[in-house]
């Protein structure tokens, strides 16, 4: 195996430990749909998904993310929270 193979193996699997995470974090937003269904409340919470941007953001400009690509990847995440929630409304 070449170096370049070793490397991509373990681009593979970071790749699937990444879509585990993702899996395992929308898994989080179908139980938080569920709740905000029982409570009536808006499945959008503009504040909270601020406070996790500037929060997240500051955390992958220290791991040296930048910062177009991290605004990006968290406005795709919050996306599909919202819909996976929205979901889980209409259920």
């Amino acid at each position: 195996m070449t170096e370049i193979d070793k490397i991509r193996e373990a681009i593979d699997k970071t790749d699937r430990e990444l879509i585990d995470l993702l899996a395992r974090r929308f898994s989080f937003s179908e139980m938080i749909g569920e709740i905000k269904r029982e409570k009536g409340i808006a499945v959008v919470q503009s504040e909270r998904f601020d406070q996790i941007k500037a929060s997240r953001k500051e955390y992958a400009r220290r791991a040296g993310l930048a910062e177009e690509f991290t605004e990006d990847f968290l406005n795709l995440i919050h996306r599909e929270s919202v819909r996976i929630q929205q979901g889980s409304r209409n259920e």
